[in-house]
């Protein structure tokens, strides 16, 4: 199973899909219990999920503050998929609870659909959890543009992060600087920027104009990574640990303190 699914140009992360799943069905349940008892626990239900999503965020800032300090605006930028589910939930309950304190006509029209999207949200995780064991390190090797071929299987020994990317793909770019950086800055793990269905001349030209060194750029013209990776779409990251197991995986644009949490998965 992927770690996200494509909807037309979309693609959006599994736990992100179980966290709106979760939130309909709370908001469905709300509806049916406020049409029998006449009592409109909509705005609590709206007000105790935007908790649990800002709480959600915070938590994981808090836990990159350092990096986040550096570059303030980044804060913002959700897309990297920073998050800390379990914090958001024990927010959202504390708010919740809170606030049904003088209201107990709300109790359980507010109780039921949150302990619903609870249930369905952490049902959907240990799905993903429970997923069979990814594939091991693929022995495939690509032509690189310094020259030489680049066996994958052979680097089994030391973790490697596998980008999949194309110089047509803005998440992609705007990325690659950052991942240009961890290169350098993280000689304990071995990067390969996996460059899919261009050409050899197109993508030096790219990275001459971006001003970027990298090592390990490789080139898959006919995409065979993609298809073995069942990657939805660009960019997608995969690490994998020394023994080649998959410990990893994010489809869409990572920041510094995305990388460094998923770079955490090693220890």
């Amino acid at each position: 199973m992927n770690d996200a699914v494509a909807i037309g140009p979309l693609v959006l992360p599994w736990t992100f899909v179980h966290l709106c799943l979760a939130g309909a069905a709370s908001l469905a349940v709300a509806g049916v219990i406020a049409r029998r008892r006449r009592v409109d626990a909509g705005p609590l239900l709206w007000r105790s999920l935007l908790v649990a999503l800002v709480v959600a965020r915070l938590g994981f800032v808090y836990q990159y503050k350092e990096l986040y300090v550096a570059h303030p605006l980044s804060v913002f930028n959700v897309r990297d998929g920073g998050w800390s589910p379990e914090v958001g939930i024990i927010a959202m309950w504390m708010f919740a609870t809170f606030r049904l304190r003088n209201a107990p006509a709300l109790r359980m029209p507010v109780s039921v659909p949150l302990a619903l999207g609870t249930a369905l949200f952490i049902a959907g995780q240990i799905l993903l959890a429970m997923r069979p064991p990814a594939e091991p390190l693929p022995a495939f090797a690509f032509e690189q543009l310094e020259g030489g071929r680049l066996d994958l299987a052979a680097l089994r020994g030391k973790p490697v992060l596998i980008n999949l990317w194309a110089s047509w793909c803005g998440p992609c770019v705007r990325e690659m600087p950052m991942l240009a950086d961890a290169q350098r800055e993280r000689p304990d793990v071995q990067f390969v920027f996996l460059n899919q269905g261009e050409a050899p001349a197109v993508v030096a030209k790219w990275l001459a104009s971006q001003r970027l060194t990298l090592r390990h750029v490789a080139i898959d013209e006919q995409r065979q990574a993609s298809a073995v990776f069942r990657q939805a779409g660009y960019p997608t990251t995969l690490l994998f640990d020394g023994s080649g197991r998959l410990v990893a995986k994010r489809t869409g644009e990572l920041s510094q303190p995305a990388l460094e949490a998923m770079l955490g998965r090693l220890r």
